[in-house]
This record gives structure tokens, C-alpha cells and sequence, in this order.
């Protein structure tokens, strides 16, 4: 029988929850501490809530719903259900959206967003079945670090040095700059705006971000690098070692300023976060665009090379479906 209950946010939870997640992404489980820490800066002003799925009293997957704060629609609720691939199946995901609909009958709510790896024929099979139309895609690329090739961008940052514009890393600017982080933040908000979305973004505020981005356990300070105009924060390129993984990179936001692009600093960006892998022996950088996203096409002129891309999907509710979500 399959039953679904509200998430209890114990450890053990947590660790099943990660070992599900690895086992749909590939990969190590991501540590306990960083799935608390992102539930604990969570915004309470955006709906959320997470459930576990159990198949005969044994847990198979995990499920969330919600308001998405970088697609955000008042109307609109993210629905993502997660399941151990040993135990997929064509009943759980009908389930749960009816579960879905089931608790937001009060609410006024046009259409229920969701997504999944491309590869996951079970996911693909209920979108398909169910109405839901694909809107967006998000494509995730590996480089391999060892066979990386850094000559043929000879000359880049000494171009860019002649021009003024200077690559420092986070823990030097931490050194010398009081107001780092209240220029990072600023920069992270211009950089953000020109991300593809499917919404509207609703960012954090300043406190937010420093509790969400820099007080974390997954903050690497020595991973982060910024491009500087004089003292002007201008782009940069982040990410963390994978301390599950202590051999995988993951990056984040790599972006700069609109009146600065077009000059090479993303590329030259780019490249010391490949060095800064390569010096600490990772064997593989992992990253995600939305596919419309020109740092996409930058990664892969770099040698990243795409993997199972994430679909993102919509299904548009008329109220009746709402109401009776089982008819």
C-alpha cells in the first residue's frame, strides 16, 4: 500500500532523504548538515512542504511542494516527487499530485510545475500521460579536470590585466575589502536578473543571502573568484568541493556585469575555478544552465560535456480540477 506523510526533519530522515536523492542523480549523498542548513534559511514567506513516501511501511521516495522563489507566480505551485529507482512506479507520482491538489483545494491555484531528469523514463511517462507540457530546460555539463587544456586561453588574462580588470580570489578580497560581502550581494542580484526563469524572481535580502550563501556548510571561500574593475565587483564564478565527493566540484553562479561582457572576463573566471579544481586534485567540475543561457554555450566551448538535462514541465489547472482532484 502506498501512504504519504509529512516529512518529521529528524537525521534519519535527512539520510534517507539524501541516499534517494543520490540514487536518482548518481553520486554521493549530500551531507545532513547541508540539506538542515537549506531548510533552515528557507524564506517562510513562500509556501513549502515536504513529504515522505512509504510503499508497505518502507520509505521509497520523497516529495515537495511549493512556491519557487527564482520562478515565483502567486499561482503557481512547484510539485517535485523524488523516488528510489528501485522502486518507481506508474501509481506514486498520480498519488502524490492528487495528495497535492488535495491540500491546496483553499487556494487559488492555476497550475502545478514540476520537472525531472530526462532520463527517467517513469517521471517522463506520468508527465506525458498527465497534461504536463515542457517550458523550460536545464542542462547540466561535466568537465573532466585532468583532461582540461588550459593553452589554447593563453594571453586572456594578461589582456585583461592590460585592461584593468583584475581576477582576485574570495579569501583575498575578504583580506583587504570591508565591504565585501555587501558588494558581492549587489553583484549577485544585477547578475541573477539576466538568468533565464520561467517566473518572476523574488531575491533574497542581504541577511538572507549571508545566511544562506556565506554561512553554510558548503561556503568555500577559496573556490569563489571575483573580476575587478578597481575597486568595482564586475562578474564571478563559484562553487564548493563536493565534500561527500571529495573529487567533485560543483560550481554556481558564474556570471558579469552587462556593461562588462563580451571581453572574456566569464572565460577568464571560468579558468580559475578549473585551475583551483585542478591544484586540489578533482578529477571533475560539475555545472547546470538553463539551456538558454549563453554560459551554457561558454561551458561547452570550454570542453564541459552535457549530461541528462533537467525538463522542466507545467500543467495548467482549471478550478474543477482543484476542487476534485480525484474525478
Amino acid at each position: 500500500m502506498l501512504t504519504i506523510e509529512p516529512f518529521p526533519y529528524t537525521d534519519e530522515a535527512y539520510q534517507v532523504m539524501a541516499a534517494i536523492d543520490a540514487a536518482v542523480f548518481g553520486g554521493h549523498p549530500v551531507p545532513v548538515e547541508e540539506l538542515k542548513h537549506d531548510d533552515a534559511t528557507r524564506n517562510p514567506d513562500f509556501l513549502f512542504r515536504r513529504d515522505l513516501i512509504r510503499r508497505d511501511g518502507d520509505v521509497i521516495g520523497f516529495a515537495t511542494y511549493g512556491q519557487n522563489q527564482w520562478a515565483y507566480h502567486p499561482q503557481k505551485v512547484e510539485c517535485r516527487v523524488f523516488v528510489d529507482p528501485r522502486h518507481d512506479g506508474p501509481d506514486i507520482r498520480p498519488a502524490y499530485l492528487a495528495h497535492t491538489l488535495a491540500t491546496l483545494r483553499d487556494r487559488d491555484i492555476i497550475a502545478i510545475t514540476s520537472g525531472m531528469l530526462e532520463d527517467k523514463p517513469e517521471a517522463m511517462r506520468f508527465f506525458a500521460e498527465n497534461g504536463f507540457v515542457e517550458v523550460a530546460r536545464e542542462a547540466l555539463s561535466e568537465l573532466d579536470v585532468p583532461g582540461f587544456d588550459p593553452g589554447r586561453f593563453a594571453g586572456l588574462d594578461a589582456r585583461l590585466q592590460a585592461e584593468g580588470i583584475e581576477i582576485a580570489g574570495l579569501p583575498a578580497l575578504q583580506a583587504r575589502d570591508p565591504d565585501w560581502r555587501r558588494k558581492l550581494y549587489e553583484l549577485e542580484l544585477l547578475i541573477s536578473a539576466d538568468v533565464p526563469s520561467t517566473g518572476g524572481k523574488q531575491p533574497h535580502t542581504f541577511e538572507s543571502w549571508v545566511a544562506a550563501r556565506l554561512d553554510g556548510p558548503a561556503f568555500d571561500p577559496e573556490g569563489w573568484f571575483v573580476a575587478l574593475d578597481g575597486d568595482r565587483y564586475v562578474g564571478e564564478s563559484q562553487g564548493c568541493v563536493n565534500r561527500a565527493e571529495p573529487d567533485h566540484f560543483q560550481t554556481g553562479l558564474t556570471g558579469v556585469r552587462r556593461d562588462y561582457r563580451r571581453r572574456g572576463i566569464a572565460t577568464a573566471l571560468k579558468l580559475y575555478v578549473i585551475e583551483y579544481a585542478r591544484r586540489h586534485g578533482i578529477a571533475r567540475i560539475v555545472t547546470n544552465n538553463d539551456s538558454r543561457n549563453p554560459m551554457y554555450q561558454l561551458n561547452l566551448a570550454l570542453g564541459f560535456l552535457p549530461r541528462p538535462a533537467w525538463v522542466r514541465v507545467e500543467k495548467t489547472l482549471d478550478r474543477a480540477a482543484v476542487e476534485s482532484p480525484a474525478s
